[in-house]
């Protein structure tokens, strides 16, 4: 299958240099990166964190993380939020008083929305 992605152009040398040191194609490099995000996905599905060891102290060196399975993690496993009356009440009242959006907001929301 061939797939097509624009990634920032920092990104993309990184890529095209990881592909000449290994001597790989870009091809092959996103392959094995989609392989193991598959993999980190899969295993933040199952409430796992993704660590590197290192090899003399099999102490975890540090965590490999993305803003996407960050979410996952916080969507998999919600915890129960209790406020007091109070703070309820207060929102509510922020929410009901809140103003209007101003015509500068309006129109940077007309030009996100596409």
């Amino acid at each position: 299958m061939r797939l097509e992605a624009t990634v920032p152009d920092t990104r993309g040398t990184a890529v095209a240099e990881l592909a000449d040191e290994l001597g790989m194609s870009r091809s092959q490099i996103v392959d094995e990166a989609l392989a193991l995000f598959l993999k980190a996905v899969l295993e933040a599905r199952r409430g796992r964190r993704l660590f590197t060891l290192d090899p003399r102290s099999s102490a975890p060196a540090c965590e490999l993380a993305t803003p996407t399975l960050s979410a996952l993690e916080w969507t998999l496993f919600p915890e129960k939020l209790d406020l007091p009356a109070e703070a309820l009440a207060r929102m509510n009242e922020l929410a009901e008083a809140a103003p209007q959006p101003s015509p500068r907001l309006r129109a940077a929301a007309k030009r996100h929305r596409k």
